[in-house]
């Protein structure tokens, strides 16, 4: 199997709390509304749509039974943003 030398790397990556504030827009859920239906605190679900926490596992599960959205994809989008912190950070290190 080749492997392709023109491969998409973006150099940016977005918390999946802009995914999240989204769909909270699309749903016509408040924070509060949502923040309930999920049984997680409002708080945190604030700090997630502002970057601040991260999503959990058990966290990703609960979006996926509230909007549909599959678990993977909240799990991938907040891999990918952990990662590129990381990166960002290695950079301004050295």
């Amino acid at each position: 199997m080749s492997v392709s030398k023109n491969q998409f790397n973006p150099d940016y990556a977005v918390p999946p709390g802009w995914l999240l504030e989204i769909t909270l827009e699309h749903n016509n859920y408040s924070l509060a509304e949502f923040a309930s239906r999920c049984g997680i605190s409002p708080k945190l679900i604030n700090e997630i749509i502002a970057g601040k926490a991260p999503i959990d596992t058990e966290t990703a599960i609960q979006f996926e039974r509230t909007t549909g959205i599959d678990t993977e994809i909240w799990n991938r989008m907040e891999s990918r943003y952990q990662n590129h912190l990381t990166m960002k950070k290695e950079v301004n290190i050295t």
